[in-house]
């Protein structure tokens, strides 16, 4: 099951593709038989126009519910499944640089540009590529906040926010997207509920092959509401 989320995932276009020629043949062809059922007088030709009909008919509808699946799947599940779903090696501890995947400076190199500015938080935190604008380390909130930043990496796949106390492990996945951003909207995080205190806030970004990059984390304090 894995290996067919990475399969979805990664050949989503060709899929959407191919399923909209074969909705745009079986259409067209609905199309033409109806025209013929409609037009038949002999109750045998009128039978077997409309046995066309319900074949043509039964293939678009099956084409378009393989394609809203798919849509489904990969939109509103894919990004919430644990990050070992797509994992080709062993789960590492993501609040350190895992060794098998790429430091800060590596995915500098690996888009061929100068090494980026590493900005207050930790390591991962890169500028216009990983990275958290708002809210800012250290930065008092309260109520239900927006956080705004960037994530655009190379074979991109998805990204999730997480907090945690500071000092535990025990981090709570708060949303997820799979569309890359730039400087701009990451998500809406509810602060109202909790108790006011110091916390982790991490961005974390997988790769389409399942590589967790080395997660953006800054400390941040909750207010009372």
């Amino acid at each position: 099951m894995d290996a067919l989320y990475r399969f979805f995932v990664q050949f989503e276009l060709y899929i959407y593709l191919t399923l909209a020629i074969g909705a745009i043949f079986s259409a067209r062809s609905l199309w033409k038989v109806w025209v013929e059922w409609r037009t038949s007088v002999f109750g045998l030709e009128k039978e077997l126009s409309f046995q066309k009909v319900r074949i043509y008919g039964s293939l678009f509808i099956l084409l378009m519910m393989i394609g809203l699946t798919l849509f489904c799947l990969v939109t509103f599940v894919v990004p919430f499944l644990p990050s070992t779903t797509f994992r080709m090696t062993p789960t590492a501890n993501l609040l350190q640089t895992p060794a098998a995947t790429l430091s800060a400076q590596d995915l500098t190199a690996q888009i061929g540009s100068p090494v980026a500015t590493v900005f207050a938080g930790s390591p991962g935190c890169i500028a216009e590529q990983v990275f958290i604008s708002s809210p800012l380390p250290g930065s008092n909130v309260k109520g239900k906040i927006i956080l705004t930043g960037t994530v655009n990496v190379p074979s991109f796949g998805f990204f999730k926010y997480e907090y945690a106390s500071i000092g535990s492990d025990n981090w709570t996945t708060i949303a997820a997207k799979d569309q890359i951003v730039k400087n701009g909207d990451l998500g809406a995080w509810d602060t109202s509920q909790m108790t006011p205190g110091d916390y982790q806030l991490r961005l974390l970004v997988t790769d389409n092959l399942g590589k967790a990059l080395p997660p953006c984390i800054l400390q941040i304090h909750v207010l009372a509401p």
